[in-house]
């Protein structure tokens, strides 16, 4: 009976071994996994922002052209104003009388 309980031991810790192993295999392929996962976040971030950065440049150039036409233009044709005239309050048409009148009858009708 010794025999069997010494196998068994035996047995029990090999076993306990083989788990502390794949314990710590998990935890290294895990770390590993989670390190893959940031590179590849960082990457896609790279990507975007690398995008992001050609788009501003091209914006920030149509913009400096732009400037560069519109000063062009003002240097060679003076831009036309056109002011729109407003008529002061007392050049402003007075109102009939009777327009005045009827207006005030309708104010003073009341609907039930």
């Amino acid at each position: 009976m010794t025999l069997e309980l010494e196998e068994l031991e035996k047995k029990k810790a090999e076993l306990e071994n083989e788990l502390r192993s794949f314990e710590d295999k998990e935890e290294a392929i895990g770390t590993s996994v989670r390190i893959l996962e940031e590179k590849l976040a960082v990457q896609e971030l790279e990507e975007k922002v690398k995008a992001k950065r050609s788009v501003l440049k091209k914006l920030e150039s149509k913009k400096k052209n732009l400037k560069k036409k519109l000063k062009e233009t003002e240097e060679t044709e003076p831009m036309e104003v056109i002011v729109k005239e407003t008529p002061a309050a007392s050049q402003q048409p007075e109102k009939p009388k009777e327009q005045d009148e009827k207006q005030k009858k309708k104010k003073k009708r009341k609907w039930f």
